[in-house]
């Protein structure tokens, strides 16, 4: 009787053990031995943000460049970003009128790291969207950032009217036209890159 017992107590025990050890395990891996570092060098935005319901207003267009898209002067401008659906894009988002180093520096990003895609280049798009004025570049510089979108809206829209200088930096918009990953200002080129490109191998859209 008494062996049945102990037999009996030992299989209860195994058992929660058995179905605890998940629970612990998982519990020691977050608090005990999380990773320092993840693999993803921006910060992934979970959920997604959906990013192609506002009204945008054309600023100026690629002239080459282009992730296949045909960007002739005769082609309606752009109202909404629907029309760069289906595409990667690596968005800048600013709040002033004036493109002055910092914007530069960010624009100047995003040019490298579609670059650096190599053939891979032409699944992506370069964006520049403002809240504010007449943004442009310096004639000057303007040869430099040749192949960028460039785009105004109203700050008061979603989804920026809830907070518009959390959306201030550097973006990558997944083919669905979401908001999947951020960067802070002054990102290091080759670790956006390398975030771009495992979303372009794992893709098998845009």
């Amino acid at each position: 009787m008494l062996k049945t017992q102990t037999k009996k107590n030992l299989t209860f025990w195994l058992i929660v053990t058995v179905c605890a050890a998940p629970v612990v395990l998982a519990t020691l891996t977050y608090y005990v031995f999380k990773p320092s570092k993840l693999l993803n060098y921006g910060e992934l935005i979970e959920p997604p943000i959906t990013f192609d319901t506002f009204t945008i207003e054309e600023i100026s267009r690629p002239t080459t460049e282009s992730a296949l898209i045909d960007t002739s002067a005769s082609i309606d401008s752009v109202t909404s970003l629907e029309a760069l659906k289906g595409r990667w894009v690596l968005a800048y988002i600013a709040q002033g009128d004036k493109c002055a180093e910092r914007c530069k520096d960010n624009l100047y990003l995003t040019r490298q790291v579609r670059l650096m895609t190599g053939k891979n280049r032409f699944r992506v798009e370069r964006m520049w969207i403002t809240f504010q004025g007449n943004s442009s570049i310096p004639d000057s510089d303007r040869g430099e950032f040749d192949g960028l979108w460039m785009f105004k809206t109203d700050v008061n829209q979603t989804p920026f009217n809830a907070e518009p200088a959390y959306f201030v930096g550097v973006w990558i918009v997944d083919p669905l036209g979401r908001l999947i990953m951020k960067y802070p200002i002054g990102a290091d080129p080759k670790k956006v890159y390398k975030d771009l490109s495992r979303l372009l191998k794992a893709s098998r859209i845009g």
